[in-house]
């Protein structure tokens, strides 16, 4: 089975949901009607804000290292 990726506009997803759903279910699936680039892209743009806010930190891969080894120190034994 091919997999296919489209962007439909708004105001044609309900034509084109139809459409789609008139197809026996083992013949076409839909995966994700809502989109997960959108869905990621708002999530990353949100992200972005809380950085520039100050909101959220980011770390090195060496910072969280040493986090993680603190924090396994602080509760061996």
């Amino acid at each position: 089975m091919a997999t296919l990726k489209l962007k439909v506009s708004d105001k044609i997803l309900d034509k084109v949901l139809w459409l789609l759903s008139q197809f026996k279910k083992e013949d076409l699936q839909i995966l994700d009607a809502e989109g997960t680039f959108e869905t990621d892209k708002r999530y990353v743009q949100n992200e972005l804000k809380r950085l520039e806010s100050g909101e959220s930190k980011a770390y090195s891969i060496e910072e969280v290292d040493n986090l993680l080894e603190n924090s396994i120190r602080k509760y061996e034994n």
